[in-house]
């Protein structure tokens, strides 16, 4: 093989991975889109009267963080504005929603066992629910950001292919006179 052609079928060759790599991208960024989309569909979550977006099924990005803003509010509401690190696992025999770690200050029940606090754990599921929301926001977010990495390898690939063929054209006769030129080298 003539060692001066062995340089643009390199480069067709490179063109033509960037091309199945955006391909491949492509592809995943459907399949994630899809995927989330799929998991949100299916938990049937509606946005409340008064979320930003009320009444509304939760399957985007809008959505998703539509519901989980408010959750945190309801919680926030619930919880008095303190976060879960903030209060303490037992329920305060004054009701404050702070609660308390000590034992010996906690509300008990029939039994003398300590009360949890309620607060607390409606607050570590609230983070949990909305941890969740949105990352499902930010993989939606993301599965687009995949398309478009897809879509401009895609681009690349066909750009550097073509170059590389550009290339061949002008050291090779036979691919030359397809483009109307005359080659700089001649077959030997």
């Amino acid at each position: 093989m003539n060692k001066l052609k062995l340089f643009p079928k390199i480069v067709m060759v490179i063109g033509a991975v960037f091309v199945i790599a955006g391909i491949v991208a492509f592809a995943g960024g459907i399949w994630v889109n899809g995927f989330v989309t799929d998991q949100l569909v299916a938990q049937n979550i509606t946005t409340p009267d008064d979320a930003s977006i009320p009444n509304a099924p939760v399957v985007d990005i809008p959505t998703a963080l539509s519901m989980a803003d408010i959750i945190q509010e309801h919680a926030n509401t619930y919880t008095g504005g303190l976060s879960y690190a903030e209060m303490g696992r037992f329920a305060a025999a004054d009701g404050n929603p702070a609660g308390t770690s000590n034992r010996d200050e906690a509300l008990l029940d029939d039994n003398g066992n300590p009360v949890q606090n309620s607060s607390r754990n409606t607050q570590l599921t609230a983070s949990g629910l909305v941890t969740s929301l949105s990352l499902s926001a930010m993989a939606i977010g993301l599965s687009y950001g995949i398309l478009a990495l897809g879509l401009a390898f895609i681009i690349l690939g066909f750009v550097v292919a073509g170059f590389g063929y550009s290339l061949l054209g002008l050291i090779t006769p036979d691919v030359a006179k397809r483009f109307g030129l005359n080659p700089i080298a001649t077959n030997t």
